[in-house]
């Protein structure tokens, strides 16, 4: 199973998601505010999201220049394993990726970690961040935890249980993200563009209906 070409691309596609995960939470996060204070701040922390995504990843690629010293040990990291492949774990799947050992410039699993949260609480004068990046560790890190002692298998958990987070964020922030976001610029939304197309379109007809008025008389 393990040696399957498909196996092998699906692991390596599942760890890209988890790399870039950070950065595409804070893109959500940065497109719900209209601060320009807060605006220039995500433009920062998105970029060091990128560039923390892609030295994770660098880290199954540089597996292939120095090999990883585990020796058959247990790895302290998520994901880390001998073998690239995806398999079954106790509840869920399981991903195993060989990654280089995590020296001065090269990250440890923790990368990830700090890309993810730290910025909830580097912003903790906005309203709701610390409480939100609260929210999303102890619902997914910390539950996959719970749930399962394999490190290859937490972040899959993770994965299943951040279907449940975004469906809560959305159902909170609906009216925000759906109705009110974006009524005017590039970013206007469906909504807002059919009412104030509606909305248009009446006032054409009452300066008419007024103009023909004013005409007969």
């Amino acid at each position: 199973m393990c040696d399957a070409p498909v196996n092998k691309l699906l692991t390596v596609a599942g760890y890209l998601h988890i790399c870039l995960q950070p950065y595409f939470c804070h893109v959500i996060n940065a497109s719900l505010t209209k601060n320009q204070k807060y605006l220039d701040k995500y433009v920062v922390i998105k970029r060091l999201s990128l560039m923390g995504g892609a030295m994770l990843f660098a880290r199954f690629l540089l597996s292939y220049a120095w090999p990883t010293t585990l020796g058959g040990q247990a790895s302290t990291e998520w994901l880390r394993g001998q073998k690239l492949c995806t398999f079954r774990g106790n509840y869920h799947l399981a991903w195993s990726v060989p990654m280089a050992d995590p020296t001065y410039v090269i990250p440890g699993a923790a990368i990830h970690s700090f890309c993810m949260f730290a910025p909830f609480f580097a912003l903790y004068e906005k309203k709701g961040m610390v409480v939100q990046g609260v929210f999303l560790f102890l619902f997914g890190p910390a539950t996959a935890g719970w749930i399962t002692s394999n490190l290859m298998e937490q972040a899959s958990i993770w994965c299943f249980f951040s279907i449940a987070q975004i469906a809560i964020m959305l159902f909170f922030i609906r009216e925000t993200l759906i109705i009110n976001w974006g009524r005017e610029g590039p970013h206007e939304s469906l909504l807002s563009s059919k009412k104030s197309k509606q909305l248009s379109e009446s006032d054409n007809l009452n300066v008419d209906s007024l103009l023909s008025g004013q005409k007969k008389g």
